[in-house]
């Protein structure tokens, strides 16, 4: 729905303009968005800021005109400059994330709080947004609900929805799943998309309300539909999974493509895993690979650790150590278990990294402190063989005596060797 559209005085071709606004009703009503350009595009080459904000619109959504973020920010520029608040606001968004535009967090605010000062509702929330997110103001969930609320009241459905999201997560808030879905509700009942998404999930979860796995489907599909992607994601799941719905693969397959396509991060991650085992699709190395660095490149962990072992092994892409120790130590510095043990060995073979023992070391004891089998089984190793070739016998059998003691039979076997030989003794342990 684009914005209604206020004449300029007389002395500006008032009847050029009065004609231009009753073709673009008619279009509207048609649904003709190359009319509703040609005619959007005369006011607001004459001076009408409601027409330069509404044609940033059809420029932002690619409605009658190929898509063009930039030229979208290029006309609410012009459209703010003249006081309009809707556009000031949508400035402010297009600033935070770069779209359109360089990133600026400095002109975010201030388009915001241009926006907010006529008290427009979406200017509220876009200055929430900034406190939520500490761009271009100190981070602060309290003053971000605090913004939340009044945009809320001013009836933006955004902020309705992400004063649910806040009371789900605890986020400036102390958690309250009854809130959050009140505030949800309210989000759905003015047609919030995002909103719909939480909905499902939280009668997924039984979060507030009763579990429901139909429910939760019927909200999803609502919302997918709607392209949000976190909802085609979770409407993936449940086909794959036949929760709310009966299993369907190609279902599954479809929505999960759809999700990734959006960037959304688990899609990416689930879809490369897919492609890697042959799971519901043909398997593919090339598209495993291409997903998992999709999703590495988005801060995925997951994703990282496999991207660095198709790298190691060269599925799918050009084999290459060094890039897979790159990917390796981005995932283990997030915690990733399975990047240390792979680190551990990179630096113990001298693979894609210098051989450095002591490093091999520190990487085997940071997955072994989280209870990896493996990595409590390849210290004892280490240690028995000793770095810089000096055996620590009562440590290799202290980590041999942990692994085995999880169920490694290997372990197992190095103890009782161990014990032949009268390298250690019990009752030490």
């Amino acid at each position: 729905m684009l914005a209604a559209f206020v004449l300029l005085g007389p002395g500006r071709n008032y009847y050029v303009q009065w004609s231009a606004i009753k073709k673009i009703q008619a279009a509207v009503l048609a649904k003709d968005y190359r009319e509703q350009f040609h005619q959007i595009s005369v006011l607001a080459d004459m001076g009408n800021a409601d027409a330069q904000y509404n044609l940033g619109l059809l420029y932002w959504r690619g409605q009658g005109i190929a898509q063009n973020d930039r030229q979208a920010t290029y006309w609410w520029g012009k459209a703010a400059e003249q006081g309009n608040s809707d556009a000031a606001s949508l400035l402010a968004q297009a600033y935070s994330h770069g779209r359109g535009v360089e990133r600026n967090d400095q002109l975010a605010l201030k388009f915001a709080t241009q926006s907010a000062d006529k008290s427009n509702a979406n200017g509220y929330y876009a200055i929430g947004t900034l406190y939520a997110q500490g761009q271009g103001v100190p981070q602060s969930y309290e003053q971000a609900l605090s913004w939340w609320r009044k945009a809320a009241d001013g009836g933006s459905t955004e902020a309705a929805y992400c004063i649910g999201r806040s009371y789900y997560l605890g986020e400036g808030v102390e958690k309250d799943d009854q809130l959050a879905v009140m505030w949800v509700r309210k989000a759905v009942d003015m047609g919030e998309p995002n909103a719909q998404s939480l909905l499902g999930t939280l009668y997924s979860l039984g979060h507030g309300v009763g579990q429901d796995d139909r429910l939760a489907f019927e909200w999803w599909i609502k919302a997918a539909i709607a392209g949000v992607p976190e909802a085609q994601y979770s409407l993936a799941n449940a086909y794959e999974l036949g929760k709310g719905i009966g299993k369907d693969d190609a279902q599954s397959f479809a929505w999960l493509v759809k999700a990734a396509e959006q960037d959304n991060v688990r899609a990416q991650s689930a879809l490369a895993f897919a492609y890697a085992t042959g799971k519901g699709i043909a398997k593919s190395d090339a598209e495993a690979s291409s997903w998992w660095l999709k999703a590495a490149s988005q801060g995925d962990a997951y994703a990282q650790a496999n991207l660095g072992l198709a790298y190691w092994t060269g599925a799918g892409l050009t084999q290459s150590d060094a890039d897979a120790v790159s990917w390796w130590l981005k995932a283990a510095k997030q915690g990733d278990v399975s990047s240390e043990l792979y680190l551990a060995v990179a630096y113990a073979r001298g693979r894609g990294i210098a051989k450095d023992e002591k490093s091999a070391e520190f990487w085997l004891l940071e997955a072994a402190k989280a209870g990896n089998v493996e990595a409590e089984l390849n210290l004892g190793k280490l240690y028995y063989t000793g770095i810089g070739g000096k055996p620590n016998y009562p440590e290799s059998a202290k980590w041999f005596s942990t692994s085995a003691s999880h169920g490694n039979a290997e372990a197992r076997t190095f103890l009782e060797m161990m014990k032949e030989k009268g390298q250690f003794d019990s009752k030490t342990l």
